[in-house]
């Protein structure tokens, strides 16, 4: 992983929140970060769903 798709891994772990929604280019470093992400966001307990989920979840 190049140094760009690192900084884009490091920043979106550490200021991810409950109820945060990660938005992504589908360009590179975005691309090459996505796995990365998933991964070690998995590992701290948070799962993922759509969009219509989560607004269905909080009652919108």
């Amino acid at each position: 992983m190049d140094a760009g798709a690192a900084a884009t891994v490091s920043y979106t772990v550490q200021h991810v929140r409950p109820g945060s929604t990660v938005v992504l280019h589908g360009m590179y470093p975005g691309r090459a970060a996505l796995g990365p992400i998933v991964d070690q966001l998995k590992q701290r307990g948070y799962r993922f769903v759509t969009v219509s989920q989560l607004l269905a979840e909080s009652g919108r």
